[in-house]
């Protein structure tokens, strides 16, 4: 698994106001196609522009949103497929899975990472309604598209200092890749039940927060991921809340774009030299952006934001801690086992995994 490292001032000294400016590009955008899931056309730009470091990747820009589309639609034909026979549906799913971890854990793939979320998404949506399906793809697909054309423009108008390029070390498990993996599908398939009956379609977006954590190696790394990306949206929600105040004062477009600007401005310059992990910062302002583009059109967004911060954290909190727990019942017991029958040779444990595919 890889996590972007803090960006640095003297590698990017426009990154603040390039994440600032795409946050007004995203919010004119939905205005202008109008789609069915607004929160992530203007959120998915964001947290992929965000995950730029040092010299522009072109690569990344444009390969990125072309994989969300592509794993996105393959998904989307399987689950269409299996949706009418629900038991199909949830083998095929547990079984894309099971696949997508044991590649996130032995390689640190980001492929893993696409295949992970997109299944569970899509799987959830087909649960909910057949036409959700369809719609969100469609504005995932007009997300991607948008990230790709933006990015580069703002890249090219407000260039990085660095010349050099980002190097990604992804972070892989070093045992248990077999048996961590179906640890990990099996919590997966508990949160997508868990999404399924609390959180809104228009919020789907935000249940990436509670699949993200299932992807760290360890239980322990996890639980830290958990809490920082509940700390990230608790900040994210008290600055939409701030937003629609704002909003609801003035009511006037040029109002919330202007608002929006100074956030992106905010958490992007918190970023670089914030007190937390970048990430706080990073998904804190996707969370931002998200509820005040779904709480536009709810009659009560104060109590939607809440009930969202509720069901995020809960999710993600209660997926880490069960990681944790079978991980430290099931895969350290074996690795004791395999250490108790070689007790002269130490490192066995770790060459073999305990035993494990």
């Amino acid at each position: 698994m890889y996590v972007a490292p803090r960006p640095l001032l003297a590698d990017d000294p426009w990154f603040a106001v390039r994440l600032a400016l795409l946050c007004v590009i995203c919010f004119a955008a939905v205005q202008w196609i109008r789609p069915v899931f607004p929160a992530l056309v203007v959120s998915l730009p964001i947290g992929l522009l965000a995950a730029q470091r040092k010299r522009f990747d072109l690569v990344l820009a444009i390969g990125a949103g072309g994989a969300f589309i592509m794993s996105i639609w393959l998904m989307t034909l399987i689950v269409e497929l299996t949706h009418e026979i629900p038991l199909l549906l949830l083998i095929t799913a547990f079984a894309i899975f099971t696949g997508a971890f044991y590649v996130i854990r032995r390689t640190g793939s980001p492929i893993g990472m696409l295949l992970l979320v997109a299944a569970a998404i899509m799987s959830v949506m087909a649960l909910k309604s057949p036409a959700l399906l369809f719609a969100f793809r469609d504005s995932f697909t007009q997300a991607a598209i948008l990230g790709t054309l933006a990015i580069p423009m703002l890249y090219w108008v407000f260039p990085p200092a660095a010349t050099d390029p980002h190097i990604r070390l992804p972070t892989v498990a070093l045992n248990h890749h077999g048996k961590g993996s179906v640890i990990r599908a099996t919590v997966l398939m508990l949160l997508c039940f868990w999404l399924y009956a609390t959180m809104p379609a228009s919020d789907m977006m935000l249940a990436f927060a509670a699949i993200y954590v299932l992807v760290f190696p360890t239980g322990k790394q996890a639980f830290s991921e958990a809490w920082d990306r509940s700390l990230a949206t608790v900040y994210g929600t008290v600055a939409a809340l701030i937003i629609l105040a704002g909003v609801t004062w003035i009511g006037h477009f040029s109002m919330l774009i202007g608002l929006v600007a100074l956030a992106g401005l905010f958490f992007g310059q918190r970023m670089m030299d914030g007190y937390y992990l970048s990430m706080v910062y990073q998904y804190a302002l996707v969370v931002t952006v998200a509820l005040v583009a779904s709480a536009l059109s709810n009659q009560s967004p104060a109590y939607a934001s809440i009930m969202r911060i509720l069901l995020t954290t809960s999710g993600a909190i209660g997926a880490a801690v069960l990681v944790a727990v079978l991980d430290s019942l099931l895969l350290q017991a074996a690795q004791a086992g395999v250490a108790k029958q070689n007790p002269t040779d130490p490192d066995r444990v770790f060459l073999t995994g305990g035993g494990d595919l």
